[in-house]
């Protein structure tokens, strides 16, 4: 009987606590030279606060540059609040399959048709998601003022 009502307990503080992180909703939009950005991920890569780094969230955006976020893991919709790097990439949302990648003539052409500047790739581009989340993660970019050179190293 006691190990009945301790069983109980548990299952009643894991239904009031819930499952996984606690996330909150976080969306915006990307704009390249007051243009939306479609086919971009947008990845969100935490910020570690001692030895606990928030799990990374992703979001992909749509004809309109608008995107949301989900965990990479587990796939809840959301991110948990706190500090992130923000990373912003293109693929081909149309990519030509009858190309061998693995011949060695291939050569990797760029169509990116945004000018995705250094610091959105490189990891110094920041976003702080707050507790109550947000709808305005918005990252506008313009190509006369933005460095497009590969980071030192």
């Amino acid at each position: 009987m006691k190990y009945t009502s301790l069983l109980l307990m548990v299952i009643g503080l894991s239904a009031v606590v819930g499952c996984g992180p606690q996330t909150v909703t976080v969306s915006g939009k990307i704009v390249f030279d007051g243009e939306p950005g479609q086919n971009i991920t947008v990845l969100f890569q935490g910020k570690a606060v001692g030895n606990v780094s928030p799990e990374a969230a992703v979001g992909k955006t749509d004809s309109a540059g608008r995107y949301s976020l989900s965990l990479v893991n587990s796939k809840k919709k959301g991110a948990m609040p706190g500090e992130y790097a923000v990373y912003l990439s293109w693929q081909n949302p149309n990519p030509d399959t009858s190309v061998d990648i693995e011949s060695p003539d291939y050569k990797h052409v760029d169509q990116c048709p945004y000018k995705i500047p250094t610091r959105a790739k490189s990891g110094e581009l920041m976003f702080t998601i707050p507790t109550t989340g947000t709808k305005e993660a918005d990252f506008e970019f313009d190509s006369t003022k933005e460095s497009f050179k590969p980071p030192k190293v």
